[in-house]
């Protein structure tokens, strides 16, 4: 850790964190919740320091030995009034397989009657040995060696998390890389008028979903019933605008996905069937197949191809119907043909000397044939740079529930559809203002110098920078950037992705986008679409392939 933090940087953000959940929330948050952050305040600086730390780290069980923080003046008083306030509980019943879990091995090696034995075993090994004897004098030994701390209401700080994050992923590790400078966000509102949870109800339907997936992921998934246990539970009156509606349709697909791999087929389909997630339409196209329903596999595949929910999902239906069609001598829809990712790209075969890099061999390759810096390796980083400069005020739109906390770089519906729908207004005019690349040259030049470092989800800071973009407008035209620019909108979670690795830029003027493979590399799906798409919209493109010249 840096020594320009604060002592103390850990209670400071965690009461900013209370803080915004108060501001936020104090309307909607839960009793419980309401009175676990007034009894924090109620602490004094010792206690509310020692509960932070101990909150923050995993474990349920702890020893007051072991506790150790210098900037606490003294861990007994704190631990005393934590014990006083309903933070913690001191010497509480705990069960045998906790008890071992908090002392070494040394520690377990002592109190054992006879060690004969023991010294060679793993620690889980010994541990094993010891329940098996179930040696009370051993266990007592243990409890009375120390004071034992268990920590309290940690669900109620969970939640909080959960209100400021708006999942459980997210640590308190945002705030550090902030403060020391490795992260720098955009500003924008997060109010009552702007939160993402309207309800209390909502926070709770979260909360529960999130106790469903550590259940599921501790269960034993082999088990239909403890399955179908867990599927029971999940709430069903989920609207699509709330926080937890994602995590809802990701649980359900899991689940789906579990009972397809036990070969309990009808369960799974009748869950992905609740499930719009992709690619549960094209799970229940396969189990069809699979159950000999291959006419309704087909029509499935159809329907994919008629409405799409992204390009992945057309892929996969033109290739499946396509294979079908075959097999059992359906006729193929025109849209399946049209949809049907077959282009074949320009081949140039290259020998290279031996490289670390194949992509960097191949720009010095093309630098060398133009004596000149023409070649360069910026693979996603270019279109999608130009077009989050470009559309920079609408990512960062204060629209109600797309932001939780201060530190998102993207809203928390950027890779939905709905993130262009509900700023069809906003995207709208922003393509009113460019009708050229001079347009386009002077929002970016504008961007660039009021944003540089700011975190956005389409922009690289690391790997772009303004020679190289100026460059680009000057050969890139226009009609292909918006070209780019519209697929990349159409599926964010997709179609950032998939750029060929070069643009070459050669002496005599235009451009080229390169895809680069190595010896036994080939395209990816994701890159085939997008060749495909070049094709459509006459951007030059090629794949390079590279053999390694042998001496």
């Amino acid at each position: 850790m840096r020594p320009d933090l604060p002592e103390t940087y850990y209670l400071d953000n965690v009461l900013t964190l209370f803080e915004h959940v108060r501001r936020v929330y104090a309307d909607i948050i839960e009793p419980g919740q309401a009175e676990f952050l007034a009894a924090f305040d109620g602490l004094g600086p010792d206690a509310q320091k020692l509960c932070i730390r101990l909150l923050n780290r995993s474990h349920e069980w702890f020893r007051a030995s072991k506790l150790n923080y210098r900037e606490i003046d003294s861990i007994e008083d704190a631990l005393a009034e934590l014990a006083r306030a309903g933070f913690i509980a001191l010497d509480g019943e705990i069960d045998y397989p906790t008890l071992l879990s908090v002392f070494t091995k040394p520690e377990l090696l002592a109190c054992a009657a006879d060690r004969s034995g023991l010294d060679k075993l793993r620690r889980e090994e010994l541990e094993a040995v010891l329940l098996e004897r179930d040696d009370a004098t051993c266990f007592e030994a243990l409890v009375d060696s120390d004071t034992l701390i268990q920590v309290l209401r940690r669900d109620d700080y969970q939640v909080c998390q959960m209100l400021f994050f708006g999942n459980l992923n997210q640590s308190m590790t945002d705030f550090v890389l902030r403060d020391l400078g490795l992260y720098q966000f955009e500003s924008y509102s997060i109010d009552q008028d702007h939160r993402p949870y309207r309800t209390t109800f909502e926070i709770q339907q979260h909360w529960l979903l999130y106790q469903l997936e550590a259940l599921f992921q501790l269960a034993d998934v082999s088990d239909p019933a403890r399955l179908q246990e867990i599927r029971d539970t999940i709430p069903r009156d989920i609207e699509t605008h709330a926080p937890a509606h994602r995590k809802c349709e990701r649980l359900r697909y899991e689940i789906a996905r579990q009972f397809e791999r036990l070969g309990d087929l009808d369960r799974a389909l009748e869950l992905y069937r609740q499930c719009q997630l992709p690619p549960s339409r094209e799970r229940i196209a396969r189990i069809q197949d699979k159950l000999g329903n291959h006419r309704q596999a087909f029509e499935d595949c159809l329907r994919i191809v008629d409405q799409p929910l992204n390009d992945d999902e057309v892929q996969f239906a033109c290739m499946f119907a396509t294979r079908l069609a075959r097999r059992h001598r359906f006729e193929l829809p025109r849209q399946v043909e049209k949809n049907h990712v077959d282009h074949q790209p320009e081949i140039v075969e290259l020998e290279l000397e031996q490289h670390d890099s194949v992509e960097v061999a191949v720009a010095e390759y093309y630098d060398r044939l133009d004596n000149a810096e023409s070649c360069h390796y910026l693979e996603n980083s270019l279109f999608n740079g130009v077009l989050g400069l470009l559309i920079w005020d609408v990512v960062f739109a204060p629209l109600p529930g797309a932001f939780f906390n201060p530190f998102q770089y993207r809203p928390s519906d950027f890779y939905t559809p709905d993130f262009c729908h509900d700023r069809e207004q906003l995207l709208a005019q922003t393509w009113d203002s460019i009708s050229s690349t001079a347009d386009i040259r002077r929002i970016v030049r504008k961007r660039w110098q009021q944003k540089l470092g700011l975190m956005n989800p389409l922009v690289n800071w690391q790997h772009l920078n303004l020679e190289i973009i100026e460059v680009a407008l000057e050969r890139i035209e226009f009609a292909h950037w918006r070209a780019v620019f519209d697929r990349i909108l159409h599926d964010l979670r997709n179609n950032r992705a998939g750029f060929p690795d070069l643009v070459h830029f050669p002496p005599s003027g235009g451009y080229c986008l390169i895809e680069v493979k190595g010896p036994g590399d080939s395209l990816q799906k994701n890159q085939q679409r997008w060749m495909q798409y070049f094709q459509l919209h006459s951007i030059p493109h090629r794949l390079a392939r590279v053999a390694w010249r042998t001496s």
